[in-house]
């Protein structure tokens, strides 16, 4: 059972990283095409539902306000596109809230 919750975690760690490269990379370019993002977002969804049913409620709720947390910023990017303001802060608190996440979750 360790194993399967060391995999999901990595898992989802992949998937929050991969959704913070794609904004940071479109904000780059000065586009923000949501389609992948948003297939990103399912797929932390996802792993957080995986997470959840093993583990605790509170982990799945905490995993699902780090998808928001990701939207919302992604949200900023695009309305705010001509400041940096909104990624650097988003990226933080994202990093921060799944840092947290892990502490509190003893992985």
């Amino acid at each position: 059972m360790f194993y399967e919750l060391t995999t999901m975690h990595e898992k989802l760690g992949k998937e929050v990283t991969k959704s913070m490269v794609h904004i940071y990379t479109a904000k780059q370019y000065d586009t923000l095409p949501f389609t992948p993002f948003i297939h990103m977002l399912t797929n932390i969804f996802e792993e957080g539902k995986r997470c959840g049913d093993i583990r605790t409620k509170r982990s799945s709720e905490t995993l699902s306000l780090i998808a928001l947390q990701l939207y919302f910023g992604a949200l900023k990017l695009w309305m705010f596109s001509h400041l940096s303001e909104p990624l650097s802060t988003f990226m933080i608190d994202t990093i921060a809230m799944f840092i947290d996440y892990m502490k509190k979750e003893g992985d």
